[in-house]
């Protein structure tokens, strides 16, 4: 096992300048590759859950609290990882994550209540802190200021890559096999990438020097889009993730198989589009990008709510996965030069700690609203709100134009 130190202000220095481009090719094969394994994993399970939730006679309200415990553990964890992270080095929270991943997802399967399986979820967010977003930190010490939409884009598109997968094979499963299959494959999964990570990813520990106070890092003017981006883009989210596999079985009549092959579709145009619009991100306005994929995305979800066939699912799939992959390609570019001045892992863990207060609070609110109107009306609020704030980003994007790739913007910028 090799360990790299790395030097630089606020927290983490870069890591790219201490790398030949052999070595940096390495580790970003191997950070791709542990985020498509977690993440296949992970889309394994996601249309598996709510239905298995279901089983035990959930309703829409506790398929919500099930969800949002997840969210709820992740939010809590994620800064205080992603410093550690700064501190400690990246590879120590990846194993310990990916271990945790293992043993949780096994732990599903002996779940009898829908407490019991709220509670499973809850420490399955405390690992699941640990793991993608120290990943995504550590690909940003690897960047070139420049190339930030290039990197982060091919990571976060090896990511959905995995997660296209996921649905896909936990429909057959679900079909063929059982349900609690689905879970065991996440446990698997997770074994064998942190075997992997173990044997060939290097150490890196950041020389530290002044540590930035997780208040700065929230406060910091470079990261406020990025967290309410994070904001909105997790109500999109959670509306895809809990109730896409709901909408389709109950008003579209699809079987299980159907729904995974309805987000695999969706989920590789999503990671192909981050993979294609990496270099358009380096040399174009970030917050115009990111207004328009948010506007994509409201799109998306309307014709989501008035759709009844597999053909029309599949349409308005396909749009919602461009929307998501351009605002998230551009929105990693942003959050990559901030954490040049914040430190990566604090970034990172500040910005999905917005994603997880969304996720969190989300998932219960809509569970209610289905409950009382329909699944259809969840999609139709998710339109309402990401429509609003794609006006507000564009805004942002007419305002002053927006600083060279690797610099962080002043205040006024935002």
């Amino acid at each position: 096992m090799t360990t790299i130190a790395g030097s630089g202000a606020a927290g983490a220095g870069p890591l790219h300048g201490t790398m030949d481009p052999a070595q940096k090719r390495r580790v970003a094969f191997l950070l791709c590759f542990a985020a498509f394994a977690t993440m296949l994993g992970i889309g394994i399970i996601t249309p598996a859950l709510p239905l298995y939730a279901q089983l035990m006679g959930a309703t829409g309200f506790w398929i919500g609290v099930i969800f949002s415990s997840f969210a709820l553990s992740r939010t809590l964890f994620l800064p205080v990882f992603g410093k550690l992270s700064d501190v400690h080095g990246r590879r120590l929270l990846l194993l310990l994550g990916l271990s945790g991943y293992a043993i949780f997802s096994a732990l599903y399967v002996m779940a009898d209540t829908v407490w019991s399986l709220a509670c499973i979820r809850f420490l399955h967010g405390i690992a699941a802190s640990m793991v993608f977003p120290v990943a995504v930190a550590y690909m940003g010490d690897i960047a070139e200021p420049g190339e930030e939409g290039q990197l982060l884009g091919g990571f976060h598109s090896a990511a959905f890559l995995g997660m296209s997968f996921g649905p896909l094979i936990s429909g057959i499963m679900m079909d063929y096999v059982s349900i609690q299959a689905s879970f065991l494959a996440l446990a698997l999964i997770s074994v064998v990438t942190a075997m992997v990570c173990l044997r060939c990813l290097p150490d890196y520990r950041p020389k530290v020097r002044e540590p930035v106070p997780i208040l700065s890092v929230v406060l910091h003017p470079a990261l406020r889009v990025p967290i309410c981006f994070y904001l909105v883009y997790s109500v999109a989210y959670a509306t895809y993730l809990v109730y896409l596999p709901i909408i389709t079985g109950s008003t579209g009549h699809l079987s299980g198989t159907m729904v995974g092959l309805l987000i695999f579709i969706g989920t590789i145009v999503m990671a192909g589009v981050q993979r294609l619009s990496g270099r358009i991100v380096d040399t174009s306005n970030k917050y115009v990008l990111l207004g328009t994929g948010i506007g994509i995305i409201a799109v998306a979800a309307v014709l989501i709510a008035l759709a009844a066939s597999f053909a029309a699912y599949l349409g308005a799939v396909i749009v919602l996965g461009c929307g998501f992959g351009l605002s998230l390609t551009t929105v990693a570019a942003l959050v990559t030069i901030a954490g040049r001045e914040t430190g990566q892992g604090s970034a990172a863990g500040v910005v999905n700690m917005a994603q997880g207060l969304g996720l969190m609070i989300v998932p219960v609110i809509f569970g209610m609203v289905m409950d009382q109107y329909g699944v259809a009306a969840v999609f139709l609020v998710t339109a309402v709100i990401t429509g609003a704030a794609a006006p507000v980003l564009l805004s942002i994007g007419r305002a002053p134009a927006v600083p060279p790739a690797g610099t962080i913007p002043q205040a006024g910028r935002h």
